[in-house]
């Protein structure tokens, strides 16, 4: 586990190398606090733009005063043909968690600049590939992930370093835009999918929520994930809907829009002609306006 007085050192290395391309004209600082007898729950927050991302998110956090961590998040443009850039380190004791990608956002992305810094660090960190079901959905196959156990974060620090260079020189800056291209639909429902997930599926907004109140968890979400394609924060607290996925084709149901699907006739038949549609289109998550789209027979 990083110790918590070296727990913004990720952050301080990824602004350094990549502060000049951050707009100085459009930042927000957010930081929210609870503390009781366990401890504070906090979160301490910035987002920065730039010419070809709608956020670059950089968090420091502790929950009750036990579990610390960082996390990074560069999310690109829907116009704009680049690949999210994800970050996490923290845990508590000597127990870690840890997650570095370059994750999708079109089916053509060519990882063979990362492959053999994947190789690397997989095999000097030690890590197996990931079984977190919901990361599989939304990461690339050179997902650096550990999941509560003994890590070298010092060495993931390092991998991170390598990721960002990556990242930067063959995905960043490379990248144009392609508004009016047919891409454009599938990059934009890709970074819809990877905020839906990570928020589905990381318990932060549910103990935030009963830290500070709703009303903070909810900026807080909004300021992560607010921009087109925005993923707001739900009306209630806890879901009760379990959601569909077709792990086959890789498609999952928005909440809003599988309330919909549930609501027609046939629920069941609806799925074999949306799910397919949506997948041969390289689309991965079903929303409102693509159930709209696709939940038609041909």
């Amino acid at each position: 586990m990083t110790p918590p007085q070296d727990i913004r050192e990720p952050l301080d290395r990824f602004l350094a190398v990549f502060r000049d391309e951050l707009s100085v004209d459009d930042t927000t600082e957010f930081y929210c606090n609870h503390r009781d007898e366990e401890g504070d729950t906090f979160l301490r927050l910035e987002t920065h733009v730039s010419p070809k991302l709608s956020r670059v998110v950089i968090e420091e956090y502790a929950i009750r005063g036990k579990m610390r961590g960082t996390v990074i998040m560069a999310l690109p443009r829907p116009e704009i043909d680049v690949p999210i850039f994800f970050f996490q380190l923290g845990g508590i004791g000597d127990r870690s968690i840890a997650v570095l990608d370059i994750s999708p956002t079109a089916r053509d992305i060519d990882y063979t600049p990362l492959i053999p810094v994947y190789e690397k660090y997989r095999d000097q960190l030690g890590l197996e590939p990931t079984k977190a079901a919901w990361l599989q959905t939304i990461c690339s196959p050179y997902l650096l992930h550990c999941n509560y156990a003994e890590l070298d974060t010092g060495l993931f620090m390092d991998a991170m370093d390598a990721y960002v260079q990556v990242w930067l020189e063959h995905y960043y800056r490379p990248a144009s835009a392609i508004a009016g291209d047919s891409r454009a639909p599938v990059i934009s429902n890709a970074i819809y999918k990877f905020k839906y997930q990570l928020h589905h599926h990381d318990p932060a907004y549910g103990i935030f929520a009963r830290a500070w109140g709703k009303p903070a968890a909810d900026a807080f979400v909004e300021l992560e994930c607010g921009d087109d394609p925005a993923y707001l924060a739900p009306e209630q607290l806890e879901s009760k809907v379990k959601p569909w996925q077709n792990r086959e084709l890789n498609v999952l149901w928005a909440e809003d829009a599988q309330l919909l699907a549930e609501a027609s006739s046939d629920p069941t038949a609806l799925r074999d002609v949306v799910e397919p549609a949506v997948a041969g289109a390289g689309l991965g998550i079903v929303t409102p306006e693509v159930l709209e789209q696709y939940g038609s027979p041909a």
